[in-house]
């Protein structure tokens, strides 16, 4: 299998078959596309969320918080109890230990988030350290929101700009590659960029607006694979335009030089949503880029190039940070 998510079909066929007993109190299970999970206890809805960090090998304490905490956000809940597990490699010296806990601290800090229970060990044969996250919140929206609440007719519209996370990450692991190519100001610049990595400011407003039809937090496979997922969770298609998509001048140096698309690298701290017409002044108030909108299924996924030739996009998208680390 290729290194990044299991494909779609994979999961139909192995893992969304076993999910254990079926419970009323589960009101949004595991299904392709969707970021989070809720379920009602009594009157009241908590949404959870976790994720491993494995792409990253610096900030991922701060990643492992704030990765998950955005998946909660996207489905309307307000971030609130964290679990960590800290799987550290067998040459793992305390400094990293503490260096990964600053970090958690520093996070939960920012999102006024508690830790609520975890586990920390060495862990044999894993090369290096990696962090899982589990999160947890109530319900701030007046229902969940789902992936796969979008309908055809809805505009697509995302926050800041495409492959946040991916940048601050080639910038550090191929800056050997990079610095004689790009400023060391520009390279300064990118691997900053892990300080935009939350969105839970922006989902919120707009989960407590009632705006949105879908939401989702596009991480492997980019704004292109985010856009995918949204597509396919909600049964319908999409056409969006590469000249309406932000990209900013650090992502794009490092992937001119790396030959990769940004469309398609990683992109935690971008916001997807689905938003209907009629709402559109509201969320372009709010700074949201349209980038598109969603159609019906048999109309097909197309991505408008700048030139304006199309692309169909007929699969799930591998992330190109994979396929740089493959090729290296």
């Amino acid at each position: 299998m290729r290194l990044g998510k299991i494909d779609r079909k994979l999961l139909e066929e192995v893992v969304y078959k076993k999910l254990g007993v079926e419970r009323k109190d589960i009101v949004l299970g595991p299904s392709f596309g969707e970021d989070a999970g809720v379920i009602k206890s009594r009157s009241r809805y908590i949404v959870a969320s976790c994720d491993p960090i494995t792409g990253a090998v610096e900030k991922v304490g701060w990643l492992a918080v704030h990765i998950n905490a955005n998946d909660v956000a996207v489905c309307g809940g307000e971030p609130r109890w964290f679990s960590p597990i800290i799987l550290l490699h067998e040459k793992s010296e305390r400094e990293e230990l503490e260096k990964i806990v600053n970090e958690l601290h520093s996070a939960c800090l920012e999102l006024n988030v508690g830790v609520l229970t975890g586990h920390t060990e060495v862990a044999p044969g894993i090369s290096h350290t990696v962090v899982c996250g589990f999160m947890m919140g109530p319900l701030v929206s007046s229902k969940p929101i789902s992936s796969s609440g979008g309908r055809p007719g809805d505009v697509l519209v995302m926050s800041k700009s495409a492959g946040i996370e991916g940048t601050a990450i080639l910038a550090r692991d191929f800056r050997d590659r990079l610095r004689d190519k790009i400023s060391s100001e520009i390279l300064n610049r990118a691997e900053r960029y892990f300080e935009k990595i939350s969105i839970v400011k922006e989902a919120l407003r707009l989960a407590r607006r009632k705006i949105v039809s879908a939401m989702h937090d596009p991480t492997e496979g980019g704004v292109l694979g985010g856009v995918y997922e949204m597509a396919e969770a909600s049964n319908t298609s999409f056409v969006i335009y590469e000249d309406k998509i932000p990209v900013s001048i650090e992502t794009r140096s490092i992937c001119e030089v790396l030959r990769c698309d940004p469309l398609r690298l990683i992109s935690s701290g971008v916001l997807l949503a689905a938003i209907p017409k009629k709402y559109l002044r509201t969320a372009t108030a709010y700074g949201l880029n349209v980038i598109g909108e969603l159609r019906r299924k048999s109309e097909g996924n197309i991505l408008v190039r700048v030139d304006k030739s199309e692309e169909k996009i007929l699969t799930p998208i591998q992330d190109e940070l994979w396929r740089l680390y493959e090729e290296s």
